[in-house]
């Protein structure tokens, strides 16, 4: 039992020894381009077959790469291991509405937000999802949602902009992508911002020529 439990020790330095520290590996499992996360969260993932952290961020990888199968594959055998992962949930949803699987995705979203009711980035996915299918009030109660649980999330809104445009609450909708651009200067101005614009002060002209 000794020698066994000296040759795993011995396993485990030599892996660490080929794939970095710990904390090298995690950073490049969480943050690094696909292919280097990928390596790095599968290191990880030999050492800890139960870590659903790394599958998930490896599923998030694969996604990134192209392979939305290995990702779901990866974000189940995450619920598998544990079946409280709020991020496993909304990830797979992110998947299955890649695959236009939009009943699946809305169901994995519920599961996220319902392990975690805080979680913005599960309610801005699912309004984005109730947006597509033309849901216009439910999407916009899942933006607020999510705006309201984090304040700072530049996308959700963009995402009720896209949602206030659709109600042609233009003005509206350029206040949303306003307060994106401000909070993420690379999203909110861009081609939907200047449609709101343009609508905005197409219908403030026409409200002024009523009035004279």
């Amino acid at each position: 039992m000794r020698f066994r439990i000296c040759l795993l020790v011995l396993a485990c330095f030599a892996a660490a020894a080929e794939t970095g520290s710990p904390v090298s590996r995690w950073r490049q499992c969480l943050a690094d381009t696909p292919d280097a996360a990928i390596d790095a969260c599968t290191s990880i993932i030999l050492l800890d077959p139960q870590n659903d952290g790394a599958l998930v961020n490896r599923g998030i990888a694969y996604r990134r790469s192209g392979d939305v199968e290995l990702a779901v594959r990866d974000y189940d055998a995450a619920i598998r291991r544990n079946p409280a992962a709020a991020d496993a949930f909304n990830n797979r949803g992110n998947a299955h509405r890649e695959r236009r699987n939009l009943a699946a995705a809305i169901q994995d979203y519920n599961e996220a937000i319902r392990l975690d009711p805080h979680y913005a980035h599960a309610f801005n996915n699912r309004g984005a999802v109730f947006l597509e299918v033309g849901e216009l009030e439910l999407a916009i109660d899942d933006f607020n949602r999510a705006i309201a649980e984090d304040p700072s999330y530049a996308n959700a809104f963009r995402s009720r902009g896209l949602a206030r445009m659709e109600q042609e609450l233009f003005e509206l909708a350029v206040a949303d992508f306003d307060e994106a651009f401000r909070l993420n200067p690379a999203i909110g101005h861009g081609i939907e911002y200047e449609a709101a614009l343009l609508s905005s002060q197409g219908r403030r002209s026409a409200d002024e020529s009523d009035d004279r």
